[in-house]
Parts: C-alpha cells; structure tokens; sequence
C-alpha cells in the first residue's frame, strides 16, 4: 500500500543541470585562438636568416588570431605588408587580449611601434650602418612574450610555432649562409681602390 504521503527521511533528489551553456559562453569556450608566439630564439633566428620576413610572417599570423579573436573586418594579409604603419594597432589589440588574462606589456605599444618603425628605416642608411635594420625583432620580443604568456594561461599552444618545420631549416641554413657572407663582406677592408 502506498500513500501520496511524501517521506520526510528522503534524501533530496539533485536538480537536473542545465544542458549546454548559453550560446556566447559556449562559444567563448570553445573558439579560444592562439595567439601566434614562437619561441624568442626561434623569432631571433627566422628573422635575421629570412631578412625580415619572418616579422611579415608573424604580424600575418597574430593579425590572423586578432581577426578570429576580437576584429572581424581586419584584412591580415594587408596590415602585415604594412606592419610599418600598422604595427601599433597589432600591439595593442595583442595587449588588449593578453590583459583579460591579468598580463600587461612590459613596454608602451606606441613606443614599441615607433622603434619598430625606425627599424625599418634603418634599411635605407647608408654603409654599414643599414645593419642595424637586422635588428627588427627586437620591438617583437616583448610583444611574443606577452602572446607567449597569454596561451600558456589559456592553456592553448601553436606546435607550428614552437617547432622548426622543415621550411624553417632551410631557411637557416641558405639564408643563415647568406647572412654570414654579408656579414662577413662588412668586415672585409676595401681593397678597391
């Protein structure tokens, strides 16, 4: 015999969780981009071995990451053959992601853009010192830092960042030997007159 009676003794029965997150948050938990953060040796040596256009490659990357993340009207292909001119507003937006994880660039974005920019002016000095545009990396490295940061909290990673590709070998070793004799040409004295 049973009775409508409910049983005072009975453990409470556990509330159905809900299924699935609201939209937005299923979203944000799922679509979590990487930022494009190679290790700072690796930027050092693709950048000098390329000329410079590994630094084209890594702004077309993070621009690629920014549109996915944050700005979908961006053209990466186009803001990073003008990183120049554009290398401010990828800097920011990069700085701007990385602090809704509590990380801070440790320089301003503009003056890591302006020394970025001079940089690049450097290329059109005169014998020897046009060298010093070998040194573009270097406003990149703080900004790879933070982006480095950024996917270690989120717990995502990039393997063709971290990894040499075969691309990236022989873009050392004939680059790289380019390099060496350039470098090594600077060196040599003048014995044309």
């Amino acid at each position: 015999m049973q009775s409508d009676v409910p049983n005072p003794y009975q453990a409470p029965a556990a509330i159905a969780a809900p299924q699935g997150l609201p939209p937005r948050l299923e979203a944000a938990a799922v679509d979590t981009t990487a930022l494009f953060a190679p290790p700072a040796l690796k930027l050092v040596v693709m950048s000098s071995c390329t000329f410079g256009l590994y630094v084209l490659y890594w702004f077309y990357c993070n621009w690629k990451a920014i549109k996915l993340i944050d700005r979908p009207d961006v053209m990466p292909f186009w803001r990073a053959l003008f990183s120049p001119i554009w290398a401010y507003s990828c800097f920011k937006a990069m700085a701007g992601i990385a602090e809704g994880r509590r990380r801070s660039l440790g320089f301003s974005p503009g003056a890591l853009a302006i020394s970025y920019f001079l940089l690049n002016l450097a290329s059109r000095l005169p014998d020897p010192y046009w060298v010093l545009s070998f040194l573009i990396f270097v406003p990149l490295l703080p900004v790879n830092s933070l982006a480095r940061a950024y996917n270690q909290a989120e717990r995502i990673g990039d393997p063709v960042a971290d990894e040499y590709s075969v691309w990236n070998w022989l873009a050392i070793v004939f680059g790289g030997g380019v390099l060496l004799l350039l470098l090594l040409g600077l060196m040599l004295p003048d014995t044309s007159y």
